[in-house]
């Protein structure tokens, strides 16, 4: 007698091979290791709400923007917001989060105005869709398991050669990886794929209402191997798997034949295993994806009692251990790609774990106001039959009077300057020099979007500046030297930076609207303009940051809670002094 076994799948890490006839490295054996991954995902669901969860964390509830001066946060905030023609970097995010914890990295398409001064556009470009080049460039099809597919040729992000379009290729590194990343839950890949196999299992029980679990025996003589490989081959292609649960299995025999035995193999608590199975898979699953709290992700677990503290403490937790390092990831690589545009740090605004949103509960009805207030650390209120106007009320305490006494006290009337209008070298060169004087460590990009002058012009300005040592490198921009600065007083265009109280980007309604503070009317109507060195002055004496405060304050409708920020910002503004 000969027993014959037939293996289950194996599970392999991908193999990278160059291909080159192709031209690229493979990504896996047959260059669909990121498909197999992906359908692991919509088949898994344990697998598929961890993954749904954490990049929800990761891709966070906004971004907050911190830059040196508020011109370059309003540039960066404005682009934020349209990030390409379709969609706001938050939309972006939100794809690239999924990448990153699906494959363990992303990739963003730049996209180059003509002028080649500043990226116009960023793009999600699914990770699973790109390939290393062996000249150390990209590959991009949309699938890679047809050869005639059209495949799109990328060069690597520079922000030095800034060819039209160039793809930013990130990946997290992990030991023994190779040339593509391999995902952080690559340990638990076989418990994912047998609760893809779980689900599988039980549907198709349910549909036949008949569960094989056998042992054959075939009476008809000891086969040769190729013979028994044939029928195993046979037998496992029509009934072994789960898609074939509940399957019935006819045999027809001669009448001289001994008929085959089958045999049952179930055992009778089979259903307790299963259970167990299921609790095993869970729990390798959860260590996989480096999960602390299955409460994080909306299972409740026997044994953990569920209450607030205990969901802070393992959210603190898991978002210090694994959550920060991924949303620092993303946020250092758009604060990058965005120098080029503004000099500006991103910072993911993180979201609440679940059951802790006490907005949404309170908007839901769920909880009222005071017990949203009181979640979020505010006092409780008690409503007014006749409420203050929102432009006369006063949340923080601060004095108006005394501030605006010191605003007025700094700065110029803005009649005595006319904007800078550049007609002649003399007065090209004076202005560049004028915006390094009181911006140190601007880029070429930065001058071009202060002066409004051609990229080609001021690049050439620049070159001759340096040339002549009037400008030199500070850190990763320009600066003026001191002979530049002589130089500014015998040039007869004399320009300055200032900065007048303005519109925010994003915001709707004109300058002032009906609900403004007195305070911020004061400012406006004022119509003065404030050097760097006017405003640094003003925080000094106020003992408050002026850049960041201005004078203004928000008012949460929804929660009634008040937040210190304006409609307005510091407009950086390129002036020329009017000779009277």
């Amino acid at each position: 007698m000969i027993f014959q076994r037939i293996n289950f799948h194996d599970n392999k890490l991908p193999v990278f091979k160059e291909n080159k006839a192709k031209g690229f490295v493979t990504f896996g054996a047959d260059n669909l290791y990121p498909d197999f991954l992906v359908e692991l995902f919509n088949k898994s669901p344990k697998h598929n709400a961890i993954v749904s969860a954490k990049a929800s964390y990761i891709a966070g509830i906004g971004t907050e923007v911190f830059g040196q001066n508020t011109t370059d946060i309003a540039k960066a905030e404005a682009k934020l917001k349209n990030i390409n023609a379709y969609e706001t970097y938050e939309e972006l995010k939100a794809k690239i989060a999924y990448d990153l914890e699906l494959f363990n990295g992303f990739c963003v398409e730049v996209i180059w105005n003509k002028a080649k001064t500043s990226p116009s556009e960023y793009y999600h470009i699914p990770f699973k869709d790109v390939r290393k080049t062996l000249d150390g460039h990209y590959s991009y099809s949309e699938d890679w398991s047809d050869p005639k597919a059209e495949r799109v040729h990328y060069m690597p992000y520079n922000p030095i050669t800034r060819e039209s379009k160039q793809l930013y290729y990130c990946q997290f590194y992990r030991p023994g990886e190779g040339t593509y990343p391999l995902p952080d839950y690559v340990g638990a890949l076989k418990y994912i794929e047998v609760d893809t196999e779980i689900s599988n299992y039980y549907l198709n029980s349910i549909k036949n209402g008949f569960t094989a679990q056998t042992h054959i025996q075939l009476f008809k003589g000891i086969p040769t191997p190729e013979e028994a490989r044939a029928t195993a081959r046979r037998f496992k292609e029509n009934y072994q798997g789960t898609d074939n649960a509940g399957g019935l299995i006819i045999q027809y025999n001669d009448p001289t034949e001994k008929e085959s035995v089958i045999s049952n193999l179930q055992p009778s608590d089979f259903d307790k295993q299963f259970d167990l199975l299921n609790k095993t898979v869970q729990q390798e699953i959860f260590v996989a994806h480096k999960v602390n709290s299955p409460m994080l992700f909306g299972v409740r677990v026997e044994g953990q009692l569920g209450g607030r503290t205990e969901l802070i403490e393992a959210y603190e937790m898991f978002h210090h251990a694994y959550i920060e390092p991924r949303q620092q990831k993303i946020d250092d690589v758009f604060s990058y790609l965005l120098e080029p545009i503004a000099q500006v740090r991103l910072e993911t605004i993180n979201k609440p774990p679940i059951g802790l949103d006490y907005q949404a509960l309170f908007t839901a009805g769920i909880i009222d106001r005071n017990e949203a207030r009181k979640e979020l650390g505010f006092d409780e209120i008690e409503e007014e039959e006749a409420p203050v106007a929102l432009s006369k009320q006063n949340p923080f305490g601060w004095d108006d009077e005394r501030d605006l006494i010191v605003f007025n006290k700094y700065g110029e009337k803005a009649e005595e300057f006319e904007e800078g209008k550049f007609e002649f070298a003399d007065a090209i060169e004076s202005a560049i020099l004028n915006v390094l004087k009181e911006n140190k460590g601007l880029q070429v990009g930065d001058i071009v979007n202060i002066t409004k002058l051609d990229a080609k012009v001021v690049a050439d300005t620049i070159a001759k500046l340096a040339k002549a040592e009037l400008i030199k490198s500070y850190e990763d921009g320009l600066e003026t030297t001191p002979k530049g600065l002589e130089e500014i007083k015998n040039l007869q265009t004399e320009l300055v930076v200032r900065y007048q109280y303005g519109l925010a980007p994003g915001i709707s309604g004109g300058l002032l609207i009906d609900t403004s503070r007195k305070f911020c009317t004061d400012v406006v109507n004022s119509m003065r303009v404030y050097s760097r060195e006017d405003i640094n002055m003003m925080s000094a004496e106020l003992g408050y940051d002026v850049w960041k405060r201005r004078g203004g304050w928000y008012h949460n409708p929804t929660l009634d809670v008040n937040t210190p920020q304006c409609r307005h910002i510091w407009v950086q503004k390129l002036l020329r002094r009017i000779k009277r």
